[in-house]
């Protein structure tokens, strides 16, 4: 199986002070294959840098080019539209596009946001890694 990461996973994967940190780490340590894209790199550059975190930019440019430079890391350049998401509330339209990017690709949403796991529109695709562990 395949993964796309969605933010929340990246943070936990990079932060030490995350919560999830060595879960994350674990989990990610496991998997084959995985995958990042432009919404989920600049989402994880967005709250890294944010007072919760307070990375610098060259702090999360170097943890953006270790996690890259993992084995099974690819990266995933963003082929779906605008219009290809499945209908959601207006706090969710990221999060409906990266599952109909996840989709398009046949690839798993990773993600530690278990309201989105609930979704109806996302039944299937998007799965908490830690839920089983």
């Amino acid at each position: 199986m395949s993964w796309l990461l969605d933010v929340n996973v990246i943070l936990a994967s990079r932060w030490r002070s995350h919560p999830e940190h060595a879960s994350v780490k674990a989990w990610l340590e496991s998997v084959d294959r995985f995958h990042t894209c432009p919404i989920t790199e600049l989402g994880f550059v967005r709250v890294s840098m944010n007072p919760a975190y307070g990375a610098s930019w060259d702090e999360t440019q170097a943890a953006l080019r270790k996690l890259r430079s993992r084995s099974g890391f690819c990266f995933l350049p963003d082929d779906v539209d605008g219009t290809a998401a499945p209908e959601s509330t207006w706090k969710k339209t990221t999060d409906a596009h990266l599952i109909a990017l996840a989709a398009r690709h046949q690839l798993q949403l990773a993600t530690l946001d278990m309201e989105l796991v609930s979704e109806s529109w996302a039944a299937g695709i998007a799965v908490n890694p830690l839920a089983d562990l």
